[in-house]
């Protein structure tokens, strides 16, 4: 006797719709505030253009958010004095998302009229989010010693280390470079 066995299942399927995490961080709408606003799933890069006159050197800073924490990482690229330069670490820091003292915020928020230029096509300042950039303009060698001024006093809250002296050189270093023989000169009047 031959005994032939047959299996029915029923399975009834639903469909899960698996739905991806996104992100609803918008570069220009949240800049003043991605402190807040950015997600696990958000990277800013900032690239700054920290080249005036015949000095040549460039920053580049990765920004993420590691549970409550932000992480910041910045590279430094300086082209005067080297025949191959290299991006080289300069920090990597994690700051509380209720950060007081990093006022980089406040920085963008100072400076968003910088974000309109006819005449080039790349600021001194670009932020970076999802292929949408923001960029930051100055116009002339004054404009631009204020821009950097402002920068740097922002960036060394962050990082008052200073390694490299990426944000500017003290004037008290300067001082002592010239071991305390800083002249005036007076000008005559034609």
């Amino acid at each position: 006797m031959l005994l032939t066995l047959i299996l029915v299942s029923c399975k009834k399927e639903t469909e899960k719709k698996i739905e991806l995490a996104k992100s609803e961080f918008n570069l220009k709408a949240d800049i003043t505030e991605f402190k807040k606003k950015i997600t696990e799933l958000d990277t800013l890069k900032i690239w700054f253009n920290h080249s005036v006159c015949t000095y040549q050197g460039a920053e580049r800073i990765e920004i993420t958010k590691e549970s409550d924490l932000i992480k910041i990482r910045t590279e430094f690229k300086e082209d005067t004095f080297e025949e191959n330069p290299e991006w080289k670490v300069v920090y990597e820091k994690r700051i509380p998302i209720t950060d007081t003292i990093w006022k980089i915020e406040e920085f963008f928020k100072r400076n968003i009229e910088r974000q309109k230029s006819e005449e080039k096509k790349y600021g001194t300042l670009q932020v970076s989010h999802n292929g949408i950039k923001v960029h930051y303009f100055t116009k002339g060698l004054i404009d631009l010693n204020r821009f950097l001024a402002d920068y740097y006093e922002t960036m060394k809250m962050l990082h008052p280390e200073n390694k490299n002296n990426i944000y500017g050189v003290e004037i008290s270093e300067i001082e002592n470079i010239n071991n305390g023989e800083i002249k005036e000169t007076e000008l005559e009047p034609e």
